[in-house]
């Protein structure tokens, strides 16, 4: 069994994915595709956070660098992906179940950085740097993914004259 990190609840490790549920992962999902969006103690909505891997944000002037923020992600590739992985390698082309845990970590990643740049009042994350790695244990190997950033307050936008 594993717990969500979310609602708490213990939850069979099928249903637990980067410590969140199906359940939770689906309802934050179309919550953040309303208007409301989701929000932090300090009223500003996650999904509005910005992030780039520029050292600025166009247009837009930095007030004030908040801090380093990071999240990182290890998803575990269960024995069925690694068969049809090595049988991919074998004969060729895509792995979609490769690709698909890479764009989750990679999503859950930038997820963490915007809860966290929100967390500490910033507007924006700039200069992310994301970093892949596989880790072998034993036959089944876990993918690691690493997010960093620096969280900075922008300026207000002036009004046109």
């Amino acid at each position: 069994m594993a717990y969500c990190k979310e609602c708490g609840a213990a939850k069979p490790d099928h249903q637990v994915q980067l410590g969140v549920c199906d359940e939770c992962f689906n309802y934050s999902s179309k919550k953040q595709s309303t208007a409301n969006g989701t929000r932090s103690p300090t009223g500003t909505s996650n999904h509005n956070i910005i992030l780039t891997t520029s050292i600025d944000v166009p247009n837009r002037t930095i007030e004030r660098v908040v801090s380093i923020v990071a999240a990182e992600a290890a998803l575990g590739m269960n024995v069925f992906r690694d068969i049809a992985n090595n049988w991919r390698d074998f004969v060729g082309g895509r792995s979609n179940s490769a690709q698909k845990s890479l764009k989750e970590a990679r999503t859950a990643c930038l997820d963490e950085l915007r809860r966290e740049a929100s967390a500490l009042g910033a507007d924006a994350v700039i200069a992310v740097d994301l970093d892949y790695n596989e880790l072998s244990t034993g036959g089944a190997g876990i993918l690691f993914v690493a997010a960093s950033g620096t969280a900075v307050k922008l300026a207000p936008i002036a009004p046109a004259p």
